[in-house]
């Protein structure tokens, strides 16, 4: 039994552009680490209110449904949401590969940023 007021972590299923499982991840959490992205979006993608962000497909572990290490790089979107009972929209290939491509420009840019600000303040802390 669980003494926690805080909810137990909810397995994250990661689908890449091509609607193909990638990944199955422990939680939100661990997901917002890996891809970059915001924790509120892949929330909504996983309640089906968004249909992806930054280029990715999220979904919650159906507790109906079995999914194992066989299913990486086997498993579709559309059959899972079947197998759910889910009915959800999904973009072409092409469309989800550029929005992946333009969220990762972004993600290297503020990187790109932050290194050269750290880098500026250390200069100036030194004079």
């Amino acid at each position: 039994m669980r003494k926690s007021n805080f909810k137990a972590p909810t397995i994250v299923l990661i689908f890449n552009s091509a609607r193909v499982l990638v990944a199955i991840m422990r939680s939100v959490h661990c997901v917002a680490e890996l891809t970059h992205n915001n924790l509120q979006s892949i929330s909504h993608c996983c309640t089906g209110r968004y249909t992806h962000s930054r280029g990715y497909y999220f979904r919650h572990l159906h507790p109906d449904v079995l999914i194992d290490l066989d299913d990486l790089d086997n498993l579709r979107l559309e059959e899972y949401d079947k197998l759910c009972g889910a009915k959800r929209k999904y973009l072409p290939v092409r469309v989800m590969a550029h929005h992946r491509q333009k969220a990762e420009n972004n993600y290297q840019m503020k990187v790109s940023i932050a290194k050269e600000t750290i880098s500026n303040n250390k200069i100036v802390d030194g004079e």
